[in-house]
């Protein structure tokens, strides 16, 4: 049984909350909620600025505040900061959307800190995807495009697979990495029912 301390949740909630993205671009005169796929994240936040720095900056921010609250918390804390950067409540005032980020970034440091072992498996799944499936094509246009979701969809439930199966831990631990796709899965839904919308279906 999972117990969870709810200031502790709302603070991991709040802190994977803060878009790091929106802070720095806007910093430089940049506005990443309306630049590319308006994705708030340490990607576009590169191709707004066309500046390395800033995805860098970005993307350390965004592992660091789930590496942190999974190391020091526990992996359901770090979850949830997962969450919070996904379905930010900060990011909902600005723009009124429901999804921020697709938080490859959060992903990272969440596994980095659950277990390090976890990354070199995303990665070799990745690399899979990449050479076999789309030879030639930038390696950001993974994160950019809508069908990135289906492929990061695949790719956590692999990653949680193959861990489960070749790893001793918990049961509750393995299942909680199981959670990761469940929340990629919320995103590409909001954003398929977006581009239906902008089709003219309803719903």
């Amino acid at each position: 049984m999972i117990e969870l301390n709810p200031l502790l949740a709302l603070g991991s909630y709040l802190l994977g909350a803060i878009p790091a993205a929106y802070i720095v671009t806007r910093a430089l005169g940049k506005d990443v909620v309306h630049f590319g796929d308006r994705n708030i994240g340490a990607v576009n936040a590169y191709y707004a600025t066309g500046k390395i720095w800033v995805f860098l900056l970005v993307l350390l921010f965004d592992a660091g505040k789930a590496f942190v609250t999974t190391y020091f918390l526990g992996p359901v804390y770090g979850l949830i900061t997962v969450f919070g950067h996904i379905f930010s409540v900060f990011t909902f005032m600005i723009t009124r959307r429901i999804v921020s980020g697709a938080g490859t970034a959060s992903t990272l440091g969440f596994a980095l800190a659950f277990d390090w072992r976890l990354v070199p498996i995303g990665l070799f799944f990745a690399a899979i995807y990449y050479l076999a499936m789309r030879p030639g094509e930038k390696l950001f246009d993974f994160f950019k495009v809508e069908r990135g979701y289906t492929a990061g969809i695949a790719l956590l439930l692999a990653t949680a697979a193959t861990y489960a199966l070749f790893f001793e831990a918990p049961f509750e631990k393995k299942a909680l990495l199981y959670t990761l796709p469940l929340f990629v899965s919320l995103v590409y839904a909001y954003k398929l029912r977006q581009i239906y919308r902008n089709l003219g279906f309803k719903g």
